[in-house]
């Protein structure tokens, strides 16, 4: 993923994310998310603070695109990786 906002849309999908929980959780409104999302507003570092809040786990790759696994901070497919594995065992 290259851009902040190509994670976000990945993070949405692969947490299976609506706009109303997710205004929910974060406080910012639903309609903001959906422009977000969609590219037509661009993603304020109030919005990430807000998102940080909600998966301080995906912080680090949220800005930055890496992971550093060893300190926790992954991104959304490790996660769901992650929870496969626990599952099949």
């Amino acid at each position: 993923m290259e851009t902040i906002l190509n994670r976000f849309v990945l993070l949405v999908q692969v947490e299976n994310v609506k706009m109303p929980w997710l205004e929910e959780k974060t406080g910012v409104v639903a309609s903001r998310w959906n422009k977000v999302k969609t590219g037509q507003n661009e993603m304020r570092a109030s919005d990430i603070d807000a998102l940080i809040l909600v998966w301080p786990e995906y912080a680090y790759w949220l800005v930055t695109g890496k992971e550093i696994e060893e300190v926790g901070q992954i991104g959304p497919l490790t996660k769901r990786t992650h929870k496969n594995y626990k599952t099949e065992n």
